[in-house]
């Protein structure tokens, strides 16, 4: 979709620079099509975010198709409708970011650009999101925000979403943000809004843009480089735009900062007290008597059903949480990645009915990152036959303890886990657009696009289970999980490649570590079919108070995926994962209608009144059919003041990799209730009861690893989430106070039948605070192993979440200008989150989650800019409000005073300088060097997607016209 300048539109700032345009806001005036074509920009000598007629200029002209001798703002389009430019398209809270505006902030990528609004919630290509970039509205999931390219959907990235960072800042002309659901307009996920990125076109001339950043530590740096070329053909009939781009990444370890340096999990009774974070899967190892035995005592050769680590002396200590491994001394915080793109469009007048148009791209995403090494002690899966603990047979030569011994040790001889992923990603629309000759006003829109993904990411420092068995001499002589057996050295001597490993030495011989150590490959793709036809008349008929407008279509999308196992992965040899191949699709047919109708306009305090409404069929060959609709209402009482209203209903179809996923067997972080008893408060002894019964003594239980074993995969039988959203608002501008604008929405998004994944502690806790472990969430718990672990525990996704959030929406921006050379803008953008409730399922209680980890009540940014000729300088500062660890309904102040998160501030500086021909942009990035707050909950004792955790960060920007 493209879109409309009106006289309600301005600009507020979000970025480091002047000018979010939010479409419903009364700054400029509205310029006839018959004069020179309209931009939103904040150049020096005018007014900072108004709309001014730009140069005649070729390298500035954007030609939209229309109808011989109609009004061109009648053909452009706005996000949300498919009719465009009407006294409706206010109904709905639009933002828009133009391409000065990402030029002159601070973002070197479009996921950094979106990171800056408050309403935005951003995860970047950190180590545990490797190779995307995922942005989402209200922090109601990326799944639930639609990112459109041009008006047309794209196939997904590496991240399992679109991905931000592989589209070039420097190619984009724009960026509109529909904050409100537009499931009529769009289909399925557009629940929080749709992000709608419109690259450069209709272009002649050349521009090179090159940026660059790097933090006050001297690491994580970025670079970029961008060219565009675009041209006319045939004297104007048609136009081509070209544009390449490289983007570098430097990777960041986690032991770059000092606060990240140790991987804490909390606070022990009070501040100061950092209580650390680590793996009992250590360089030393952690054991334990296979089969019970004595006490411990300081003989070897009585190990008993103790644990010990080698304590560096030649002998064995009780192990503690002292010993345990630190995971930040070896994982990346950030991954390096290089993303090189190439984009082309172009359009060509048929005849004056008819317009050919076409857009393409690639993209290729490279990735790097590094992880400690793997670690060893239960396996993934027992179902191939599987021993369910590595064991150190008693006659071992190595082992000095004389009876079988579970290890549970972290491979340093292996070496760092390196990661590296290669995805392609094309996507290519072609299409026909004009008007029906003879026919009124009726326009035609009909495009075909198809888009592939394809990536494989290869990993190393895998281990296999059986060959790490047979190099340890252990024949085992029962089933699957058993960890019955006897030393046998023949198991070993008869495969080619074995070696006996020293099991308690920190190094492996060259001929150990190619036998036991394994590169995996995880091949997978996803391919995109979309078909659209559009007819659209913007006067039908005549109303007596203006032309009642229609727009119907039908649409057809295909959707396929793939993730291939390798045999190793699939056959139960690795260590700690099992997962299996799987592959599936879905159609979909949907045909949609709207209607614009005015009410009435010119009236006493009824300057304007307008409505929209709109719905949309849908039948899936999946889940079956569904029926959507909105309604929308926009009243002027003056020029200074308008109010909108909207009501919708929306829905979001379960995606390939929920419906196909194939089963797998991975690691999260989660807790045993068995072995952190008084954590659980009033039902602790509730919970010691059920440890008890299954054979456990809760004082003296030890998980072995804070990572836990847990099986997913697709669920076939999951339905489409349901929505309810409405909004309310005004749009200020008063005429008595020129340069000032103003909106305040409040918002209201219920979900019902939300796909979720409980967390494995919400199942755990669930199972064990329920008396004899009635709860249904003890169905997923598949009991324990031989020495007390717990076996993999079932995480699923279902139908059984939901959702409800309201807030408020403010903006507000004041320009003044000082004299013909001089101006000032001030600009405020605020989110004010009134409620955050969640549901795990239908027989539980909502939840409020409101100033928890994740979900502050307040978000807002600030600029302040002065102009002053070709000079511009801004000021920054942004907010994010304090939040606790926990819900509020469990808040209990004596307990929750230490788990606090404070408000911060940050504050960025920017200079630009624009010349004839080129533009220069510097500055720095939270100038005060603020450490990012910890946080007990998030990576690397931070949330890397909420502070700034480069710490410093200095960028300059360039960017010259040809």
């Amino acid at each position: 979709m493209s879109f409309r300048i009106s006289r309600y539109t301005t600009c507020l700032s979000i970025l480091t620079t002047p000018g979010l345009c939010i479409l419903g806001t009364a700054a400029g005036e509205l310029l006839s099509s018959k004069s020179a074509h309209a931009q939103i920009i904040s150049l020096p000598g005018t007014t900072s975010g108004q709309v001014i007629p730009a140069k005649k200029s070729k390298k500035t002209q954007t030609k939209v198709y229309q109808k011989k001798g109609s009004d061109n703002s009648e053909n452009i389009m706005v996000v949300g409708t498919h009719l465009g430019a009407r006294e409706t398209e206010q109904i709905q809270p639009v933002a828009l970011i133009t391409s000065d505006q990402i030029q002159q902030s601070s973002a070197m990528t479009m996921g950094e650009v979106f990171s800056r609004i408050p309403s935005m919630n951003f995860s970047g290509n950190s180590y545990s999101n490797f190779g995307g970039s995922c942005i989402n509205i209200r922090n109601l999931g990326t799944a639930r925000t639609l990112v459109l390219v041009d008006g047309h959907r794209m196939v997904e990235g590496p991240g399992g979403c679109v991905d931000m960072n592989a589209i070039a800042p420097a190619m984009v002309d724009r960026v509109e943000i529909l904050k409100d659901g537009s499931s009529t307009t769009y289909g399925s996920d557009a629940i929080a809004g749709v992000i709608n990125i419109t690259l450069k076109k209709d272009y002649t001339g050349t521009t090179l843009t090159a940026n660059g950043g790097i933090s006050d530590s001297g690491d994580a740096e970025t670079s970029a480089l961008t060219a565009t070329h675009g041209w006319d053909i045939m004297h104007g009939r048609g136009n081509f735009i070209l544009s390449g781009s490289y983007n570098y990444q430097a990777p960041v370890d986690a032991n770059a900062r000092k606060w990240a340096m140790h991987d804490r999990a909390g606070w022990d009774n009070s501040p100061g007290a950092p209580q650390y974070y680590g793996s009992t899967y250590t360089p030393n190892g952690y054991f334990v008597a296979a089969n019970g035995g004595a006490p411990l005592t300081s003989q070897p050769g009585q190990l008993g059903n103790y644990s010990v680590t080698p304590n560096g002396n030649g002998g064995f200590s009780p192990f503690g949480y002292a010993d345990d491994y630190d995971y930040s001394q070896g994982n990346q915080m950030l991954a390096q990645q290089s993303i090189q793109t190439v984009a082309g469009s172009g359009h060509f007048d048929i005849t004056k009915n008819v317009q050919f148009y076409i857009d393409g791209n690639w993209t290729h995403t490279a990735g790097w990152s590094k992880g400690v090494p793997m670690f060893i002690g239960t396996p993934a899966t027992t179902l191939t036959g599987n021993s369910g603990e590595m064991i150190i047979p008693s006659g071992n030569p190595y082992n000095p303890f004389g009876e079988d011994v579970a290890m549970y040790k972290r491979m340093m001889g292996l070496g760092e886990r390196y990661s590296d992923l290669q995805n392609d990603q094309y996507q290519a629309t072609v299409g026909l657009r004009g008007s029906i000759p003879h026919s009124g006003w009726w326009t035609y829109d009909a495009f075909y696009s198809f888009g592939k993904s394809v990536g494989e990411e290869s990993q190393n420092g895998q281990i296999n289970w059986v060959k790490m068995e047979n190099a340890l001499g252990f024949h085992q002589t029962g089933g699957g999980g058993s960890t019955t057996g006897y030393y046998d050295p023949s198991v070993c001597t008869s495969q080619p490649g074995c070696v006996l490993i020293n099991p308690f030495s920190q190094t492996l011989s060259p001929a150990a570590k190619k036998y036991i150590g394994v590169t995996d490959d995880y091949p997978s793709g996803y391919e995109l079919r979309d078909v659209q036809v559009t007819f659209a008349n913007k006067h039908i008929a005549r109303l007596p108070y203006g032309p009642l407008g229609i727009a119907v279509g039908v649409e057809h999308r295909g959707l396929d995926g793939y993730s291939y196992a390798s045999n190793f992965a699939s056959s139960g040899q690795a260590s700690n994962y099992y997962y299996t191949s799987t592959s599936g699709g879905y159609n979909v047919t949907e045909v949609f209608g709207e209607l614009s109708i005015p009410l009435l306009k010119n009236l006493p305090a009824a300057k304007s009144l307008s409505a929209q409404v709109s719905g949309r069929f849908s039948n899936y060959n999946t889940f079956g059919q569904t029926y959507n609709w909105h309604a929308g209402l926009i009243y002027a009482p003056t020029d200074s003041i308008r109010f909108r209203a909207n009501l919708a209903t929306g829905f979001r179809a379960p995606q390939i990799g929920d419906l196909y996923a194939g089963q797998t067997i991975s690691l999260s972080g989660a807790h045993d209730p068995c072995g952190q008893i008084s954590e659980y408060g009033a039902l602790a002894g509730i919970v010691a009861a059920n440890c008890r019964a299954q054979g456990l003594n809760p004082s003296t239980f030890k998980q072995v690893n804070n990572a836990m074993k847990y099986i997913s995969g697709g669920n076939p039988s999951l339905q489409p989430e349901e929505s309810r959203t409405y909004t309310i608002g005004t749009i200020l501008s008063p005429t008595f106070l020129p340069g000032f604008s103003a909106t305040i929405d409040y918002f209201h998004t219920s979900i019902t039948h939300a796909l979720s994944t409980p967390s494995l502690q919400t199942e755990l806790d669930g199972c064990y605070e329920s008396v004899n472990m009635s709860s249904a969430y003890c169905n997923v718990i598949h009991g324990r192993d031989v020495s007390g672990q717990l076996n993999p525990v079932s995480n699923y996704e279902e139908n059984v979440g939901a959702f409800k959030e309201d807030g408020l929406d403010i903006s507000a921006q004041y320009n003044y200008d000082i004299d013909y050379a001089n101006s000032l803008h001030f600009g405020a953008d605020i989110q004010d989150v009134m409620a955050y409730k969640e549901q795990n399922t239908p027989s539980t209680p909502f939840v409020s989650y409101l100033g928890s980890v994740g979900t502050p009540k307040w978000l807002a940014n600030g600029t302040a800019t002065f102009t002053h000729g070709r000079w511009s300088f801004t000021y920054m500062l942004r907010f994010i409000d304090g939040m606790y660890y926990f819900p509020s309904s469990d808040y209990n102040a004596s307990f929750t005073q230490w788990y606090k998160i404070n408000q911060t501030f940050y504050h960025d500086v920017s200079i630009t300088y624009r010349g004839n021909k080129f533009t220069v942009t510097g500055g720095v990035r939270n100038i005060g060097g603020k450490q990012p707050q910890f946080d007990a909950l998030g990576d690397y004792n931070t949330d890397p997607g909420m502070y700034d955790w480069q710490g410093r960060y200095m960028y300059l920007k360039a960017q010259v016209n040809f």
